[in-house]
């Protein structure tokens, strides 16, 4: 996929967000559902035990979505307030097996004048790559830490899987995919009225 594709399908089906994940909630709130990675919603793991739990969770649910061996993309990205030359995909040891594309950089204080600066950007990138249960638990455990953030997109089922420190969040191509899925993993679903 290149860049301009990448833009094409992301303008077609996600149009008005941006490529970063703490906005998908919010502007796709009818197709959104969150999972928690351990028992009780409990945020962090302290053991092996608790982190077998996550990825299997993790692991478990992703593969329902996408199925064994297909083609999605990883998208990621950074802040940058000028200071930075190099990027997070050629400084984190996660990222540096992936052939990531650059994607336009973002000024974010045309997108949010009232949280952001001028020149303060966001610089996104994504690479494709083939989901396959347990090939990336290395990244869902820096992810899980809150060392790195990345997120999933399946172009072809129209999904987009995030994970945080704490749990997935889920953006399907309607509500009643959003539904269905909802209930099968109800077990993992926090008991919050707002499902954070």
């Amino acid at each position: 996929m290149t860049k301009e594709e990448f833009k094409t399908f992301w303008n077609l089906m996600y149009p008005n967000t941006i490529p970063i994940s703490y906005l998908f909630k919010n502007n796709h709130s009818q197709k959104w559902f969150r999972i928690h990675s351990l028992p009780k919603s409990k945020r962090y793991p302290e053991s092996e035990n608790e982190w077998g739990i996550l990825l299997e969770r993790q692991n478990q649910i992703i593969t329902d979505l996408f199925g064994e061996n297909e083609k999605i993309l990883l998208v990621t990205g950074e802040y940058n307030w000028g200071e930075r030359t190099t990027f997070i995909t050629d400084e984190e040891e996660v990222f540096k097996q992936y052939k990531f594309l650059r994607l336009d950089n973002i000024d974010m204080f045309e997108y949010n004048s009232d949280d952001y600066d001028k020149g303060e950007i966001y610089r996104p990138a994504f690479a494709e790559i083939i989901w396959n249960l347990n090939h990336y638990d290395k990244l869902l455990k820096e992810i899980a830490i809150n060392n790195v953030s990345a997120f999933f997109v399946s172009i072809v089922k129209n999904i987009i899987v995030v994970p945080y420190d704490g749990g997935i969040d889920f953006i399907f191509k309607d509500s009643q995919t959003r539904d269905s899925y909802k209930e099968k993993y109800k077990e993992w679903l926090s008991e919050r009225e707002d499902g954070l």
